[in-house]
């Protein structure tokens, strides 16, 4: 983290670049790696707002593609097709209204992150439950060949969620962007390339 008075440059950078956060870089890098978007493709984006993830994503997958994002927080975009947005918890979906928006998805992100404590156990926990969560929804909805990327704190039990990516998807890779700050315990797994398809079915 920039030490008081010292401008965030990621910060600067989004404001110059017209996005609503710094995060966008940390998913920029992450792509510009692995090359998790393209043309025509359809996105899940758990935790979503304000929104940067969004801008960067509907970009890359353009008019032919869509993009629908998920959060408990309003966004601080317009959406418009080819962005969808469902407002919600996570973990009390109405997964109808996502299937009446796209009934599969080649790529689910998830920048979700619990509301922190300060207290390091409390908080690996819940950003575990949360990465957990989105892991259940990338296999109801992701299609074989797809990519999954999901943010968590690290910890101990970080093999709870490493463990079944490794098993589910053909490369597992964990990445610390640049743009994650360095005092910051977030971590990105990254799997790619899904074996099977939607509840298990072989794609």
């Amino acid at each position: 983290m920039p030490r008081p008075g010292i401008p965030d440059p990621f910060r600067m950078r989004a404001r110059a670049e017209g996005y609503v956060a710094r995060a966008i870089y940390k998913l920029k890098e992450i792509d510009e790696k692995y090359r998790l978007f393209r043309e025509g493709q359809r996105v899940l984006d758990l935790g979503c707002a304000p929104g940067s993830w969004l801008q960067y994503i509907a970009a890359r997958v353009g008019p032919r593609g869509l993009v629908l994002g998920v959060d408990a927080a309003e966004l601080a975009i317009p959406v418009a097709p080819p962005l969808y947005f469902i407002r919600g918890e996570v973990g009390s979906l109405d997964l109808e209204a996502i299937t009446a928006i796209s009934p599969g998805f080649e790529v689910v992100v998830s920048d979700l992150a619990p509301k922190t404590t300060g207290v390091r156990d409390v908080d690996q926990q819940r950003s575990l439950d949360l990465s957990l969560q989105a892991l259940e929804l990338a296999r109801r909805f992701l299609g074989s060949g797809g990519h999954f990327l999901v943010k968590i704190f690290a910890g101990p039990d970080l093999p709870l969620l490493a463990a079944p990516m490794q098993q589910e998807f053909r490369r597992f890779r964990q990445v610390k962007p640049a743009g994650s700050r360095a005092a910051s315990k977030e971590l990105y797994l990254l799997g790619l390339q899904r074996l099977r398809g939607p509840q298990g079915a072989k794609g």
